[in-house]
């Protein structure tokens, strides 16, 4: 027996480091981060990817997926002497974006975990005046997830976001038709709650959701060229996620064509979320090494 037991405790330290290992997880559900964090010198790596073409009425296009896409590439790493500090790097095709932060897990309870994050967003493209608001700009976004356990399959998130610069800031909002013109440039920038649901049916499986509200000041405000007196809309992603191993897939339906928080938490870029009915697909992929 003594002989025996050097190698059985030596197996079960080796076991539980791969288990420490594996717990892991990269900080993000849909577009909105999560308060999962990198541990030690892990990595994660993301792949992100959304169909731009609508899938209504678009069959002969095999439901969008014949058209233009939007793919994303990020990176998250583990800062092993600060417990709960991570460092990533994405870069997204829209408008060629390189997000840069830190995002630190400061409370890990047993119902309730919350994170701190802040990322640098920069638009390479040259910077221009569109139809649809600016491109070519540069900011900082601010976030604060908090996720609430109501049990330990149903997650709730709550994001509260503030983005410093948009695409409609310094620029006067157009409104729909019969409505009063706006004479004042909207300035500053925006803050946001954003909203999000996780059901784990099992161990792989499971359902999740986000929401992005339309912020206040574009309730009766109009994307810039439309003229139907459509206003900016709200945003949404809702789909499903499957777990193997330290893979993660993510197939959702959105409105909102962005991935970054400046991008799905402002309400105006590219013109804002689409209606409801204009939803298209799209896909995570994560990796944690």
């Amino acid at each position: 027996m003594t002989r025996k037991t050097a190698p059985l405790l030596a197996c079960a330290l080796l076991a539980g480091g791969a288990l420490r290992a594996e717990s892991s997880e990269y900080p993000l559900v849909i577009n909105l981060p999560s308060a999962e964090r990198m541990q030690y010198w892990d990595i994660g790596v993301v792949f992100t990817h959304r169909f731009v073409q609508p899938v209504k009425d678009h069959g002969k296009d095999v439901y969008g997926l014949d058209g233009y896409t939007y793919a994303g590439l990020g990176f998250t790493f583990g800062i092993k002497p600060i417990p709960g500090l991570n460092a990533f790097i994405y870069r997204t095709a829209d408008n060629k974006t390189f997000t840069f932060g830190l995002q630190e897990q400061v409370l890990n309870g047993e119902r309730v975990r919350m994170a701190v994050r802040a990322e640098r967003f920069d638009e390479v493209v040259k910077e221009t005046t569109t139809p649809l608001g600016k491109v070519g700009i540069s900011g900082l976004a601010l976030q604060v997830p908090v996720e609430i356990f109501i049990t330990d399959d149903i997650i709730f998130s709550l994001v509260p976001s503030y983005i410093t610069k948009t695409t409609t800031t310094d620029t006067i909002l157009a409104v729909p038709p019969g409505q009063t013109p706006n004479t004042k440039a909207n300035t500053g920038g925006v803050l946001n709650l954003g909203l999000g649901l996780r059901i784990g049916f099992t161990e792989k499986f499971s359902f999740v959701s986000e929401y992005y509200p339309r912020p206040s000041k574009f309730a009766k405000a109009a994307p810039g060229g439309i003229t139907d007196g459509t206003t900016y809309q709200n945003g949404f992603a809702v789909g499903f996620s499957y777990k193997t191993f330290k893979h993660r897939f993510t197939l959702v339906g959105t409105n909102a064509s962005g991935t970054t928080a400046n991008q799905v938490m402002s309400g105006d870029y590219g013109g804002g979320p689409r209606l409801s009915g204009n939803w298209s697909l799209g896909f995570n992929v994560t990796r944690v090494f």
